[in-house]
């Protein structure tokens, strides 16, 4: 006769605690909801991602005021003066002066027009730059919503974890607690010693104690998602297999060049630099306005001969500025932009070369979290085999209780490596998926 519980029926009584906690959980005003609706909520709720996406507002209204820039500049003005009478020192300083007659009221207003007709392209150069820093803030808010998302999917899993290690944990207290009333029975039938049943009654213990811990640490897990969620409800997560996913380390690669955000970013700053050359460049090129002026006054001094009528006047040319200095002031401006953009070259060349290390080095990390999953399911079946013989062996007074209480042991231990191992594995798709910028 085996005295052991057969695996089918410990796996219905696993998913009968569950469900059991669940319902239980759900009571006491608790959310089961889904890791995808999980991460919606996170990113609105998100500080840092709000954060980002008003530095992207700010950049947009950059562009636009650089746009603005290409407009004319027009300005009016506007005075009012008083002028004294002008003494004439005709016969010498230390004689009495003649009063020369001015007009005291002076009146002007007017207008006055600039259009840049061409300045070495600086302004379209400067709306480029601005376009090109704005779509580096795009990269950032991307990024920033992709952490959010990594951070948020290592705090679900850990907490879905924890919910699968309660799960196994209840069961085997359950299991314990009735082969703990088996040998109490067989202790008062004299076939086994007291030392027996206080031994099993101590194991008892580190499982109840175990399972407080497992408890405390959903609390944990389940504030930190709330604080970055919002959500006011117990969190329950729902487990979602992964099963059917492979990870092919080439498309990764392929991927990751197009679509991470450090090269898109990279990419960019290596255009930023580039552009900067042509705009230091620029510094030698000429300047051609097209000027206005609209004149309004009293008295008119423009023309000789003078007098104390209004008049007005426009006066419409053109205004030429070649930067003659610019031979040798500028020279050291472009050969230091021109360094600045090879480095930034051979920066993004590096960080090219960093991604496809952690990528290698995530992708191993993947294949071996597959590998220990297969070995720790094969472990299991030892694990419960081994368990099973054990207690038969006992039961037949043929083992020792510490042999009977390691098997369990044992075999409790390998449940919670095979849900670690599957935690693990999701783990390690997600910050794939994170690292090539598709998470």
């Amino acid at each position: 006769m085996s005295f052991y519980t057969p695996y089918w029926v410990k796996r219905i009584a696993i998913a009968s605690a569950f469900l059991c906690t669940a319902t239980t959980t759900l009571a006491i005003d608790s959310l089961r909801i889904s890791l995808d609706d999980i991460l919606a909520k996170s990113l609105i709720n998100s500080t840092y991602v709000e954060e980002a996406h008003l530095q992207l507002k700010e950049k947009k209204i950059q562009v636009a005021q650089r746009k603005m820039e290409l407009l004319p500049e027009v300005s009016v003005r506007a005075s009012a003066s008083y002028a004294t009478n002008m003494p004439v020192y005709d016969h010498g300083l230390f004689n009495k002066p003649s009063q020369h007659e001015v007009i005291h009221y002076l009146y002007d207003s007017g207008a006055d027009f600039y259009l840049n007709l061409y300045n070495g392209h600086r302004d379209r150069m400067n709306i480029q730059s601005a376009k090109l820093e704005q779509e580096m803030a795009t990269i950032d808010w991307k990024a920033s919503q992709a952490k959010i998302k990594m951070d948020v999917c290592n705090l679900y899993l850990d907490l879905l974890r924890c919910y699968l290690h309660r799960q196994l944990i209840v069961t085997d207290i359950h299991d314990q607690k009735e082969q703990l009333k088996e040998v109490k029975d067989r202790y008062t039938a004299g076939v086994v010693l007291h030392s027996d049943v206080l031994r099993i009654e101590l194991e008892l213990s580190k499982r109840e104690l175990l399972l407080i811990q497992i408890g405390n640490d959903i609390q944990a897990a389940n504030r930190q998602l709330q604080l970055i969620t919002g959500i006011e409800e117990e969190i329950v997560p729902i487990a979602r297999p992964l099963d059917k996913i492979r990870v092919d380390y080439d498309e990764t690669i392929k991927a990751a060049k197009e679509q991470a955000f450090i090269m898109q970013k990279s990419e960019q700053e290596v255009q930023l630099k580039k552009l900067a050359v042509k705009q230091a460049k620029a510094n030698y090129l000429p300047k051609v306005g097209l000027t206005g002026t609209f004149t309004f006054a009293n008295p008119q001094v423009f023309l000789y001969p003078y007098n104390d009528s209004w008049y007005n006047l426009g006066i419409v040319g053109l205004k030429l500025n070649i930067p003659v200095s610019a031979i040798y002031l500028n020279r050291n401006v472009v050969r230091a932009a021109q360094v600045i953009y090879d480095k930034e070259e051979v920066k993004h060349h590096h960080e090219a070369e960093i991604l496809e290390n952690k990528l290698l080095q995530a992708y191993l990390d993947y294949k071996l979290a597959k590998e220990e999953q297969t070995v720790r399911l094969k472990n299991v079946d030892l694990a419960k085999e081994n368990a099973r013989i054990i207690k038969n062996r006992y039961f037949k007074s043929a083992a020792l209780v510490t042999d009977l209480l390691d098997a369990d042991m044992q075999y409790l231990q390998t449940l919670f490596e095979v849900e670690s191992s599957r935690i693990a594995v999701q783990k390690h798709y997600y910050f794939i998926e994170f690292l090539k910028g598709t998470i």
